[in-house]
């Protein structure tokens, strides 16, 4: 069984005379810094892993991790350049460990595409599970992976979720680290693992721009497979050859992030419009509610005023009947009030309104119906004159 660790190798160039250590200027942070240990991953290596994650039915798998460990100004970072498939890998105790057969793959693979790196670690891809450290890779990676710089990256494809874990300070427990970047420059290294082992199956053309490029990829695998069907026919692929397969895999990845980006963008829009349809709905029944209040309100103000008028018209109905069962007491009263004034009449006599043209006589014919009664009425009104009376005068008739 073979361990690589850091020695005199360079990488990249760095800490060599020609070219120092720089860190790299196309980064994208995920997550928070972590100040323990600053760890970047190259965007190959980082796509790659998804890819070989989602690959043969989304298995559970095993990789290597490859790279460099620096130090700089007492900061440790760690920089993964590379990842090898952990083939023949087997399962013991319920877990998925490296076998002997999957540390010789990882050795040959190291000596062929990624000279002078290091082994930094190793990563767990189990779909569907989430990125949770199980206690069996924790046992693994403390009996195999034992420098404290040495990291474990578990990787769920299906969800998208990802995390780093690194030793503590005493080197004793794996935690789970803040956050890691993930930087964009040349890696040949990797451009060219990546072609000679793709885990990604090419989608049927659309139209025909699509089906040439295919036909041209497929072209291209068949004469690299062709390449390395004997050490003696097998042959490098030259600077410019590597840099337009690099080309054409990340115009298929940019093509797919735009596709998934549409798709995306598709679902907001549809969810903007659910919603906006929602809010006009609320709208109209806050409305109508509203409209009702109101007229529940008008109702129960109509209401309040016929209770009113039907006290008052109850009052009203109440103090009739008090009049009407004191009615007959008052009309007898009334009564007996009448017959006293008709007595009194009776005895004082009736009173008489002179009008024009009477005299004694005619007002004597009228009540006593012939003119005896002149005398009589001369003496009860103290007359002296008969023929003296005027118009509108009153005249007592005995």
């Amino acid at each position: 069984m073979r361990y690589y660790f850091d020695g005199d190798s360079n990488l990249y160039g760095y800490h060599s005379d020609e070219k120092p250590f720089t860190f790299p200027t196309k980064v994208k942070q995920m997550g928070a810094v972590d100040h323990r240990r600053k760890i970047y991953v190259e965007d190959y290596v980082y796509t790659y892993l998804y890819q070989y994650g989602k690959s043969h039915s989304c298995t559970e798998k095993v990789a290597a991790l490859v790279g460099r460990q620096i130090e700089i100004d007492g900061e440790e970072i760690l920089m993964i350049c590379g990842a090898i498939q952990g083939k023949d890998a087997t399962e013991e105790n319920g877990t998925l460990t490296f076998s002997a057969a999957t540390w010789e793959y990882v050795g040959s693979q190291m000596d062929k595409y990624f000279q002078g790196m290091t082994l930094v670690g190793w990563v767990h891809c189990q779909p569907g599970f989430g990125a949770f450290l199980m206690s069996k890779d924790e046992a693994f990676h403390k009996l195999y992976f034992q420098e404290p710089w040495q990291v474990l990256f578990v990787v769920d494809p299906v969800d998208k979720l990802d995390t780093f874990y690194i030793y503590n300070e005493e080197a004793d427990v794996l935690q789970q680290a803040k956050g890691y970047f993930v930087y964009y420059e040349k890696n040949e290294e990797m451009q060219e693992y990546m072609l000679d082992h793709s885990v990604v199956k090419p989608k049927e053309a659309k139209n025909p721009e699509e089906k040439q490029e295919n036909e041209e990829q497929e072209k291209v695998e068949k004469e690299e497979t062709k390449s390395q069907e004997g050490p003696r026919r097998r042959r490098r692929p030259t600077p410019e050859e590597r840099i337009d397969a690099a080309q054409e895999i990340r115009r298929v990845l940019q093509r797919r992030a735009k596709e998934a980006e549409a798709a995306q963008r598709s679902k907001y829009t549809m969810l903007t419009s659910v919603s906006c349809i929602l809010c006009v709905i609320c709208l109209c029944l806050g409305y109508g509610l509203f409209s009702n209040l109101n007229r529940l309100e008008d109702l129960e103000t109509k209401m309040a005023m016929v209770q009113d008028s039907y006290t008052v018209l109850a009052e009203n109905v109440e103090d009739v009947k008090v009049q009407a069962a004191f009615a007959p007491r008052m009309t007898a009263a009334a009564e007996e009030e009448t017959e006293e004034p008709e007595e009194t009449q009776k005895t004082e006599g009736r009173i008489h309104v002179v009008e024009a043209g009477e005299t004694l006589g005619s007002i004597s014919q009228k009540y006593y119906g012939d003119g005896n009664g002149v005398e009589k009425i001369m003496n009860a009104n103290g007359l002296d004159n008969p023929n003296h009376i005027v118009c509108g005068q009153e005249l007592l008739i005995p």
